[in-house]
């Protein structure tokens, strides 16, 4: 005996079978919104770098002027005002360049911005590599927000939205590397 189902209980089989959520097709509000917030990303990590780069060289001046103005002889008669003056500009710079490229970005980031105490009375050069090597960071990244945010649009607006995530998650995890993890992944569990 031979059991033959119907047509339709195929077809209604082989449509079952098939995913549900398969669809291709262009993802134009995603494409937008990485179109649309490119500038002001590029914008802020161009403020970052500049700024970081700025702040580090006017932190390493005030360490330059701390070695005159606030040793051991000269400390009572100037107490360090000339080296103290540019460590708050240096920190002041900094926090500016920060804070707004946080504001641009629309992003908290956890490390930044860095205490006054890191940019006045600190030891001869303590921080001002890796500040300039953070502003130089800042730099490329507005490179990299320059060229990718306008890729991932691109891809989400043809239909490769795997694609544009994938470049989404690139830029992303290139601003962790660079300028640190968001405020709240820094936190306890």
């Amino acid at each position: 005996m031979r059991i033959v189902a119907p047509k339709s209980w195929t077809l209604a089989g082989l449509l079952l079978a098939l995913p549900v959520h398969a669809a291709a097709g262009p993802d134009l509000p995603g494409a937008a919104r990485a179109l649309l917030m490119t500038p002001p990303r590029v914008a802020g990590d161009l403020l970052a770098g500049a700024g970081l780069l700025a702040s580090s060289g006017v932190g390493l001046a005030g360490d330059s002027v701390a070695l005159l103005d606030d040793n051991r002889l000269t400390r009572p008669l100037t107490r360090g005002v000339a080296s103290r003056a540019l460590g708050y500009t240096a920190f002041g710079t900094a926090w500016l360049a920060t804070r707004s490229a946080e504001l641009l970005r629309g992003e908290d980031i956890g490390r930044l911005p860095q205490p006054a105490a890191a940019w006045v009375r600190t030891a001869f050069g303590a921080g001002r590599m890796s500040g300039a090597g953070s502003g130089l960071g800042g730099l490329w990244l507005a490179l990299r927000d320059a060229v990718g945010g306008p890729l991932e649009a691109l891809l989400r607006a043809g239909g490769a939205r795997g694609a544009g995530d994938a470049v989404a998650r690139n830029l992303s995890a290139s601003r962790v590397r660079v300028l640190g993890p968001d405020a709240l992944e820094t936190g306890p569990p």
